[in-house]
């Protein structure tokens, strides 16, 4: 066997560790890569950052910043901080009017400044329902405080002793310190939602008929805690309560509140990001004009709607810094970028067109100082950029040869998996024997929580670079070493035939399959009505209505009286099982020794009943049956021998007497040419009749295992280079070329040295008078341990149209005709001495192709 390089387990073990290492390489470069491409560097990028797609992006999304935050902080430009805004107005976008004309409205100062605190916190409102069915709001503190001055009243009922009591538990429920909900709870003394009547005023008179928490649908109806009075009232409640606008819409009137509130703190936020841009603080410079209305944003000083044509001039298209000009129409539009294109352009006019500051008529310019001066968030990119710009391809390079490195070291690893150079075997390890699923999860699962925790750590904080990386790199050896366990097993398990075989669907899909098999016997079982099985059945079905019986009466009966006759009837049955179970013991080592042999040997039926005893009888006749047949059998067979050895005896005493006086009369020297012809004839027949009767007595012994064997030690390559060299001037008269192999010169077997060449005698002489002449013989020693096998092919001269095994037979020749030498017993002596010998005989037929192989274990 050819031994392979990469089928050493040192081999195996250093690609192993160096298919990890370039994994590794390949992560920490890939990681690297997207590392410095999050910090604005792009693969094609020009190696100036000015001329970068990264710097276009950045200047974009400040751009899209600047001009988000001018539109949210426009309503600061439009109200002063005395104006007032209705809700109304602000939430539907009307144009605002600073009157008050839904009848809820605030200063514009007083929603400002509630905005910027913890303005989305929200109270405890209570709904009460008038005898009218309408609704009125109040503040759960209100209600308290009208209930322990007497202004309002919770009536109960008739038990006006227990009103007291009950107050504070209602109140306790409307707190929300119990329950969110009044409406259908309990308090600790049980006292429930109708138990109370009414809420009455201080005359006694009905003025709330229920009373429940006041629940938001979505979260912006909350009850926001009022920090500010709304104009014209003292609290948002008395607004809706009034009844005349907003009617006891209590829900769209937060909604309104929270939407304007949201809109306040939106500008806010936005005057504090536009700050971040003034001049001075900032690399960029920008401006805005509405030519409709004249508005200008900028900041750049002193621009106004009259003089930004030559800011721009002055500013941008005359200064070597890069810059752009937007203009509704893309034509009209300019830039100073390197790389920007007409699709790029688009996008900033639909960014602008988005955004909403203007309608159709406006110019947007915008630029940016080259030495960046200023260290802000554009400077700081340009110190990344020029730092990481330089590594990305180098990183991207190493990554791609790392990968390819990783895919022909995992090729190699895929070949060599469970392969050795001391065998053919499909070598598995302990692991390689689990079920594929539990394996596979199991891979999956330790692979997946390493990576989960290793992301979480990563995750956890802004990462320098170099952490960053020993994490990529922590998850490239994880990875590595999870997936070559998983790929590795994979593939042995591949070849070894065994991912199907192992596995747990396997198993459940064999389970049901047995299950439906069982049932399936069950229904054949039952459908043979024979009397023993509907005895069974109807005794089993007895015994469970007896059971069930004596269960069912225990309830409200003579408990002990139905106890005894459960318990009797449950020791009578247990009796029964247990002598049928000793019948079949009985039954069943009688069996046993019978198939051990002891022929003679009777089942006691004395204590047998039924179909046992029945079964019983049968088997002691079946005994005696096979002890007649065998005793018969033995008789026929020694009478055969005995048969065959008195005639073989017989035959050879005159037979030899024959030879003798043949060879006598030949010594003569007989001159007639005719008799010396004669006697040539004679002699070959007397030794043919020899030999036959040789042969019958060899095939007699051998059939009969009566041949005692000395069993040695042989070079069996040696005795078949013997055999060969006998045969080969017989081999030549008929033209036979033999075509030699053998794996190797020396291979030891225990085996009888004058039995087995008389094996090899017989097989090789078969090939001499049955092959078809001028063709060739090929004659094979094949080693796979722990076995060695001679293997003899040669095409026959006569069509075999019997089948190998009638060609094993007694006096069986492939030459019907039998003009050939042969006594038809050369192979099955053959085949007889081998099985002796404790080897295997086989013959096989193809056609006209005649093989045969024998085969003994080496020593």
């Amino acid at each position: 066997m050819k031994k392979k390089w990469y089928k050493k387990s040192g081999i195996k073990a250093f690609f192993i560790c160096l298919t990890i290492v370039f994994l590794v390489t390949a992560c920490v470069s890939a990681g690297a890569s997207v590392y410095v491409m999050s910090k604005g560097v792009q693969p094609l990028d020009s190696r100036k950052y000015v001329d970068s797609e990264s710097f276009t992006d950045s200047v974009y999304s400040m751009s899209h910043t600047i001009l988000e935050s001018l539109k949210e902080r426009e309503i600061l430009d439009e109200s002063s901080e005395d104006d007032l805004i209705d809700l109304a107005e602000l939430k539907e976008g009307k144009t605002l009017t600073h009157k008050n004309t839904s009848g809820l409205a605030y200063k514009a100062e007083d929603l400002l400044s509630w905005s910027q605190g913890a303005w989305d916190q929200s109270t405890n409102l209570l709904v009460c329902r008038k005898p009218d069915g309408s609704n009125y709001y109040m503040y759960y503190s209100d209600f308290a405080d009208k209930i322990i001055t007497g202004e309002l009243k919770l009536v109960f009922g008739s038990d006006a002793e227990m009103n007291q009591e009950y107050t504070k538990d209602v109140l306790s429920m409307l707190s929300g310190e119990e329950y969110s909900y009044y409406d259908s709870s309990y308090s600790d003394t049980g006292i429930r939602r109708d138990s109370v009547e009414y809420v009455a005023d201080a005359d006694g008179n009905i003025a709330y008929t229920n009373v429940w928490n006041y629940e938001s649908r979505e979260y912006n109806d909350a009850a926001l805690v009022e920090k500010y009075k709304p104009d014209g009232a003292d609290s948002i409640l008395d607004i809706v309560n009034d009844g005349t606008k907003w009617k006891g819409d209590i829900s769209s009137a937060y909604q309104y509140l929270y939407a304007a509130l949201v809109k306040y703190n939106n500008a806010a936020d936005a005057e504090k990001s536009l700050e971040t841009y003034a001049q001075g603080k900032t690399n960029l410079s920008y401006l805005f004009v509405d030519k409709k209305s004249g508005k200008v944003y900028s900041n750049i000083k002193s621009v106004t709607a009259d003089n930004y044509e030559k800011i721009l001039d002055k500013k941008m298209r005359n200064s070597p810094d890069p810059y752009m000009i937007i203009y509704p129409e893309e034509q009209d539009c300019e830039t100073g970028f390197t790389g920007i294109t007409d699709q790029a352009v688009n996008y900033w006019q639909t960014m602008i067109a988005n955004v909403g500051l203007a309608d159709s008529d406006y110019v947007y310019a915008v630029s940016v100082d080259e030495d960046f001066s200023v260290l802000d968030r554009i400077a700081q990119e340009k110190i990344y950029y020029d730092k990481f710009a330089p590594l990305l391809i180098p990183m991207i390079v190493i990554a791609a040869v790392a990968l390819v490195l990783v895919l022909a070291g995992l090729v190699i690893l895929t070949l060599a998996a469970g392969r050795n150079n001391e065998d053919q075997e499909v070598h598995l390890n302990f692991f390689d024997r689990w079920y594929t699923e539990i394996a596979a999860f199991l891979v999956f699962g330790i692979w997946i929580y390493g990576v989960a925790i290793m992301m979480q750590v990563m995750g956890s904080g802004d990462m320098r670079m170099a952490g960053y990386l020993v994490g990529i790199g922590i998850l490239g050896i994880w990875s590595g070493a999870w997936f070559l366990t998983g790929w590795l097993s994979l593939v042995r398990r591949i070849k070894a035939g065994s991912i199907w075989r192992d596995s747990v669907l396997r198993y459940i899909l064999l389970f049901i399959r047995k299950i439906f098999s069982k049932f399936a016997d069950m229904i054949v079982f039952l459908s043979n009505n024979t009397v023993s099985r509907i005895k069974t059945i109807v005794a089993f079905g007895i015994f469970v209505f007896l059971l069930f019986m004596s269960t069912g009466l225990f309830v409200g009966a003579d408990i002990p009286f139905f106890l005894l006759i459960f318990v009797v009837t449950c020791w009578v049955v247990l009796y029964y099982l247990l002598k049928k179970a000793w019948g079949r013991e009985q039954i069943q080592d009688g069996l046993k020794k019978i198939t051990d042999g002891d022929l003679q040997y009777k089942i006691p039926t004395e204590k047998l009943s039924g179909e046992q005893k029945m079964m019983a009888d049968y088997i002691n006749h079946i005994g005696e049956g096979l002890d007649a047949a065998v005793e018969n059998s033995l008789k026929n067979e020694r009478m055969k021998t005995e048969l065959i050895t008195n005639v073989s005896h017989d035959i050879k005493t005159p037979l030899t007497s024959i030879i003798n006086y043949i060879d006598l009369l030949k010594r003569e020297n007989p001159e007639d040419p005719k008799i010396r012809g004669y006697l040539d004839v004679l002699e070959n027949k007397a030794q043919r009749l020899k030999v036959l009767t040789e042969d019958v007595v060899e095939a007699s012994k051998a059939s009969t295992g009566n041949i005692s064997l000395e069993m040695t030690e042989l070079n069996f390559v040696e005795l078949v280079n013997q055999v060969i060299g006998e045969f080969e001037e017989k081999f030549e008269e008929r033209n036979l070329k033999m075509v030699i192999h053998f794996d190797e010169e020396e291979v030891i077997i225990c085996a009888d040295g004058r039995r087995l060449w008389r094996v090899l005698e017989n097989v090789f002489g078969n090939v001499s008078k049955y092959a078809m002449e001028n063709t060739r013989v090929y004659v094979d020693v094949k080693v796979e341990r722990p076995n060695v096998q001679l293997s003899l092919k040669n095409i026959s001269a006569q069509p075999l149209n019997i089948s190998a095994d009638e060609l094993t037979e007694r006096f069986i020749r492939g030459d019907v005709s039998r003009n050939t030498e042969g006594s038809g017993l050369g192979l099955s002596i053959a085949k007889d001495l081998v099985q002796l010998q404790g080897g295997e005989f086989n013959l096989y037929l193809d056609g006209d192709l005649f093989k045969v192989t024998i085969e003994f274990e080496v020593k």
